[in-house]
């Protein structure tokens, strides 16, 4: 199978992420959790609720700055790959 295949049976996932442990990415994700718990037990009410509304839209922003990452190396990567087959780009370098 070929990776555009791959991508369409969905073998190929660019959006999962997988959390080593003991990372940046790691530890800033247990932090966040603590806080998330200990003021999901202070709040209530229309407060929690905001909370909640809050930490929700920041990981709809974040999934669209992941998707616009992704895009941007997908297009970069397909302009290197496309000025690679360039037999002219190649003759002006050598």
């Amino acid at each position: 199978m070929n990776i555009i295949e791959e991508l369409y049976y969905g073998n190929i996932r660019p959006c999962e992420k997988s959390i080593r442990s003991g990372s940046q990415y790691a530890k800033a994700l247990e932090r966040f959790c603590k806080i998330e718990e200990k003021l999901g037990k202070e709040l209530k009410g229309k407060k929690l609720k905001l909370f909640y509304e809050a930490v929700n839209t920041f990981n709809e922003m974040a999934a669209c700055a992941e998707f616009e990452s992704f895009w941007t190396g997908f297009v970069l990567g397909a302009r290197m790959m496309n000025e690679s087959f360039d037999k002219n780009a190649i003759e002006n370098i050598i």
